[in-house]
């Protein structure tokens, strides 16, 4: 079906349908109960711990700045909110091929392209709110225990990287559940995808460093360092701690020019999604 049957707003206004309509259902999911209340447990007990005066990781840091300890609380936080995005895709594509469902949306007088879209806004938006409340309570938690308050800017820094982050996991959980023709394989490529970024990035730093002859027995070094900030450009959870960090004071600072964490930013919210907006043009229902 053509991508001109509708023009503008109206094409507009059936994606933010599609998308409620989606979203509702999530929302009242018994998956959205459990994982809002991980979500919620993970941000809010991190964000409490990090100012606990006997929590080692605020010595690098000025022990009272809260930004700092909002950065070092989504070290521990931000593991269920991505999980919660691979959970979550499982129904906008994996579920639906089971059930049929899928197949008659793509016969629907709607280009697939909406299609797409709908289904990415729809998985984003559900992870976005119990993460985005989550923070907040964490926000007013750090506020009340070390009586300070992040800055405007830094919270606009904060909650848009931590968007994109949830938006990168999107694209790249419903890609790879459009790829999987099984909900064995959908599983395994989406919890994979997601314990490699997650848990064994360090390795492919530590790889790619001992290849350009990095001493990686001292990760605390500035070669290593930059070599690390580098790959982290090809990681979403790399990139996501970059952002962050240009709101760190003096040497916490990435020695990676700004320019270049932003163009990877881009790169990754537009590639995935691009790439399973295509995919999903060559699926036969």
């Amino acid at each position: 079906m053509s991508d001109g049957y509708l023009t503008g707003a109206s094409r507009l206004r059936a994606i933010l349908l599609v998308t409620k309509h989606d979203v509702y259902g999530m929302v009242m999911s018994n998956r959205m109960l459990i994982m809002g209340v991980v979500i919620a447990f993970f941000i809010l007990g991190s964000c409490w711990a990090v100012t606990d005066p006997r929590f080692e990781g605020v010595g690098e840091f000025e022990a009272y700045d809260p930004i700092a300890l909002l950065f070092l609380a989504t070290a521990f936080a931000l593991w269920p909110s991505t999980l919660g995005v691979v959970l979550f895709g499982f129904d906008a594509i994996s579920r639906r091929r089971l059930t049929g469902e899928l197949a008659i949306d793509l016969t629907q007088p709607m280009p697939r392209t909406d299609i797409s879209l709908a289904h990415l806004l729809a998985v984003w938006i559900t992870s976005l709110l119990p993460t985005f409340i989550s923070f907040i309570g964490g926000i007013l938690i750090i506020a009340y225990r070390v009586d300070a308050f992040p800055t405007i800017a830094e919270l606009i820094v904060f909650f848009t990287a931590t968007a994109l982050l949830l938006w990168w996991y999107t694209c790249l959980q419903l890609l790879a559940s459009s790829l999987a023709r099984d909900l064995g394989s959908s599983v395994t490529l989406g919890v994979g995808t997601w314990l490699v970024f997650t848990t064994i990035w360090l390795l492919v730093s530590a790889v790619v460093a001992t290849i350009v002859g990095v001493d990686v027995t001292d990760i605390t070094s500035a070669e290593f360092d930059i070599v690390n900030e580098k790959v982290d450009l090809f990681s979403p959870n790399g990139v996501y701690q970059l952002l962050l960090e240009t709101l760190l004071p003096g040497d916490a600072q990435p020695r990676l020019a700004d320019a270049w964490i932003w163009l990877s930013a881009i790169a990754w919210s537009v590639l995935p999604m691009s790439l399973f907006v295509n995919r999903m043009h060559r699926i036969k229902p």
